[in-house]
């Protein structure tokens, strides 16, 4: 398979369109009630979304050069043609809570705006394979892929139906890898072609100890043990925040967890299913990890050490099941320089919790041992689990 970072030519043209296709297969079965949405943290409504999709397309390969100005902004040279205004549609300019009372376009012509924007951005796809021309294209398809698995995460927060092609798969038992320490390199590597994002790009040297590590995430059945123990009740496996959060919690497990007539079950998008203990444990925050962790002996690991297991160890398996929590609050590396695209990490930084790895849901091409993903440690509406590590004492 060609790296998802050096796509060009016909394969990065047919990449924009599968995107699209993502997209569009997530949103476009929604009745116009669903499509209407109530207001919730974590959540677009899906007409903004759409429409933002569009304009950051358009905005930053068709309406270049781009210039920072004095407000923190980023203004383009060029006059809208398919996907405006900028004040509507451009996320650092339009609050969350706006974005269900602003004027927004109709389902007619949304799909009229992304159609005309896709095939106005690949008109215009550089030939060659030249990393700096190809910038901005390889940009907009990773922003689509993220947005596609936003609308998944929408769907199972919301209790719609879920969008064909997601399963949950199996895990078989979990094993611990141990890995040998020392001076390791994280990030993009340097000499390595293709798109890096902006928090990728410094790299960073790290010094590991040796640690092990679980070769698969944590299952729903490991975790079940631990709420049968009482884990939810025990204060010292919920310190500072972790505390503060439990306290307003409203229940001893699992937010998408109930106890059935038949025993334990997990709602999936709009059903309530079984509590398959073979599946990957899923939909819990940073500190529900962190608290199994503390009860196991354990503890959530770095994500240097995680980088470092999913890129020399084989037998890892990381990837197509959940996004999985580290211990590390999401900073940037030393000489970190922020992209074009100045509002993909520079706000996120320090309140934030690195996760890495990749779902059931994240396109293929998102997977890659280097790439950050980051939500604040509450956030128990994404598709999250954890594994989980430690030192070794020889």
């Amino acid at each position: 398979m060609a790296d998802a970072r050096c796509l060009h030519g016909p394969e990065l043209a047919a990449a924009l369109r599968d995107a699209r296709a993502v997209t569009r297969v997530r949103v476009d079965d929604l009745s116009d009630e669903e499509w209407a949405m109530p207001l919730q943290p974590g959540v677009n409504p899906v007409a903004w979304e759409l429409a933002h999709l569009a304009w950051f397309g358009e905005f930053w390969i068709l309406r270049g050069p781009h210039r920072r100005h004095a407000d923190g902004l980023v203004y383009a040279e060029r006059a809208t043609r398919i996907a405006g205004p900028d004040a509507h549609f451009d996320s650092a300019r339009l609050a969350h809570d706006l974005r269900w009372t602003t004027p927004m376009p109709s389902r007619s012509e949304v799909a009229e705006m992304l159609d005309a924007q896709l095939a106005a951005c690949l008109q215009v796809l550089p030939a060659g394979d030249d990393d700096a021309a190809l910038y901005f294209h390889r940009l907009a398809l990773f922003h689509e892929d993220m947005h596609g698995e936003a609308f998944a995460w929408t769907r199972a927060a919301l209790g719609y139906p879920a969008p064909p092609g997601v399963a949950l798969p199996r895990l078989q038992p979990a094993q611990l890898l141990e890995i040998p320490g020392g001076e390791v390199r994280i990030g993009w590597p340097p000499g390595r072609r293709g798109f890096a994002f902006d928090n990728e790009g410094a790299g960073a040297r790290v010094v590991l100890q040796d640690y092990e590590i679980d070769d698969a995430p944590v299952s729903a059945g490991q975790f079940l043990r631990f709420v049968e123990a009482g884990g939810y009740e025990r204060g010292d496996y919920w310190p500072g925040a972790a505390g503060r959060w439990r306290a307003a919690s409203p229940t001893p497990h699992p937010a998408r967890w109930r106890r059935g007539s038949h025993g334990w079950e997990l709602r999936w998008f709009d059903r309530w299913l079984a509590l398959d203990p073979d599946q990957a444990v899923i939909h819990v925050n940073a500190w529900e990890a962190e608290a199994y962790c503390r009860w196991a002996g354990r503890r959530l690991p770095r994500a240097a050490e995680w980088e470092h297991a999913a890129v020399t160890q084989p037998t890892l398996r990381w990837g197509h099941c959940v996004w999985e929590w580290t211990m590390d609050a999401f900073l940037p590396y030393s000489g970190f320089m922020p992209g074009p695209y100045h509002d993909y990490s520079v706000p996120w930084f320090g309140d934030h919790r690195e996760l890495r790895g990749g779902a059931f849901a994240t396109h293929d091409r998102m997977h890659d041992a280097r790439y950050r993903n980051f939500f604040q440690p509450q956030r128990n509406d994404v598709f999250a689990g954890f594994r989980t590590a430690a030192l070794l004492h020889t």
